[in-house]
């Protein structure tokens, strides 16, 4: 038997942490006002630590009661001060991404998502440029993506990117760190881009179909429409003039009258540049303004009731190589899907269409993007009350689940309390972190960031 935690699992119980905080009495305890010395047996391995080489805590039973003897002061952690957290990547000109794959194993640890510090966005990248999804080999990202659209963003770089959200000034102090950002699903009332990307999310949709093998020898063909009728097309003066040239290739109109018109071309005749097409145009193209394209045929398959209404083109040949393909329409509901690419005289184009995450890029960030940790911010300000002492250190920091008062089988409610007020062993130690001393004075503030994975 074989088995694996699934992501979605951690951000699950990282979702049921966060709820419970406003559940729970959670609280931050501080402790330990003596330097680190000597060995300890059952609270850490090492046997000569100091202020300065800080030992790695260990999790044992006689770990707890000495974390109790040393508490100092407790802070409880309010829900507004709690948050899903992703690992910070900062967009960085000259440096490659790598791109979203729905088959891609432990997708969360990737670089595919950037951090524009400017706008405080945060955008997924769909497309590296690279014909694949890691960032080894691919091209490296000179324009920094903007932009709060539902749209893909293509950059000139050949990067293709998807807003996702912005980072909230309010939550800038709280959660932003070298490390981390936060990250929320659904959005907030004053969240209106990010509300928008997840109201315009399609399950199963195609944002994209990446070429891995470009072939060799394919033709294209582009120009102004020299006429049309309701199922045929004139090509440019400039067209082929040896029949079947085109023949099952597409033709698009890329603007003017008709523009995102995509049909197949059945017949064409060189000498007249007629190509007659296997179904009607829904407007025509007109001399006047329209510009086609005509280029190898795309089909996007996919399994019985699994899929609808796909449909893509070649944008891009170079030298007889297609480079890009363009989705014209994305469709819905794909769970699997494949794409060919027949017509235009060339051989061995390979392409594969990457399906949306479930419920459609942008539904869900916290998902996506790997909301799987969670941050607990506390300040600590001056005395905070009369309960945390100042003109002294602290070097432990713990997270304590419904401590009971002292004498009391009541459990702690109050935003403070000193350490006489908690009775030693109540509640559950869940977390401890071991510092290099932090000194506290009466006009301090300590902004205590702690970052639990799930």
């Amino acid at each position: 038997m074989s088995a694996i935690i699934n992501n979605k699992f951690r951000t699950f119980n990282a979702d049921n942490f966060i709820s419970s905080i406003g559940t729970n009495g959670v609280y931050l305890l501080i402790g330990k006002n003596d330097a680190w010395t000597g060995a300890s047996r059952g609270e850490y391995i090492a046997t000569t630590p100091s202020d300065t080489v800080i030992p790695i805590p260990i999790d044992t039973d006689i770990a707890s009661a000495k974390h109790w003897d040393d508490v100092i002061a407790a802070k409880k952690i309010i829900t507004s001060n709690v948050s899903h957290v992703i690992k910070r990547v900062d967009w960085t000109s000259g440096t490659a991404y790598d791109a979203y794959s729905d088959d891609v194993e432990d997708q969360i640890g990737k670089d595919f998502f950037v951090f524009s510090e400017p706008s405080f966005n945060v955008y997924k990248c769909i497309d590296n440029g690279s014909g694949g999804s890691t960032k080894v080999g691919a091209p490296v990202s000179t324009v920094e993506p903007t932009g709060t659209g539902t749209d893909l963003l293509p950059t000139a770089d050949g990067y293709v990117w998807k807003f996702m959200f912005q980072v909230q000034q309010a939550d800038v102090l709280k959660f932003v760190t070298t490390d981390w950002l936060p990250v929320n699903s659904p959005a907030t009332d004053n969240q209106s881009a990010q509300e928008a990307v997840e109201t315009a999310a399609i399950n199963g949709k195609l944002e994209y179909i990446r070429v891995t093998n470009g072939g060799t020898g394919y033709i294209d063909d582009n120009g102004n429409v020299a006429g049309a009728t309701d199922n045929t097309i004139t090509l440019a003066s400039t067209a082929s003039a040896v029949n079947g040239t085109y023949d099952n290739m597409n033709v698009y109109i890329t603007t003017g009258t008709g523009v995102g018109q995509l049909r197949t071309i059945s017949t064409y005749v060189g000498g007249t540049k007629i190509a007659t097409l296997t179904s009607a145009w829904t407007t025509n193209p007109s001399p006047s303004d329209s510009v086609y394209s005509v280029a190898p045929k795309v089909t996007v398959s996919s399994g019985s009731d699994n899929g609808l209404a796909a449909t893509a083109r070649v944008k891009t040949i170079t030298g007889g190589v297609i480079k890009k393909i363009d989705v014209v329409d994305k469709g819905t509901d794909y769970r699997i899907a494949t794409a060919t690419i027949t017509g235009g005289a060339g051989v061995n184009a390979a392409v594969i269409p990457v399906i949306s995450p479930i419920g459609g890029h942008g539904n869900n960030p916290v998902t996506e993007l790997g909301g799987a940790y969670v941050m607990l911010n506390t300040r600590l300000i001056g005395n905070d009350g009369t309960d945390f002492p100042v003109n002294d250190d602290f070097r432990k920091v713990h997270l304590v689940v419904n401590p009971k008062l002292n004498g009391s089988e009541t459990i702690a409610s109050e935003n403070t309390y000193n350490k006489d007020e908690l009775q030693q062993d109540s509640g559950e130690i869940i977390y401890s972190e071991f510092r290099a001393p932090i000194n506290r004075a009466p006009d301090s503030t300590e902004d205590i960031k702690l970052v639990v994975e799930f």
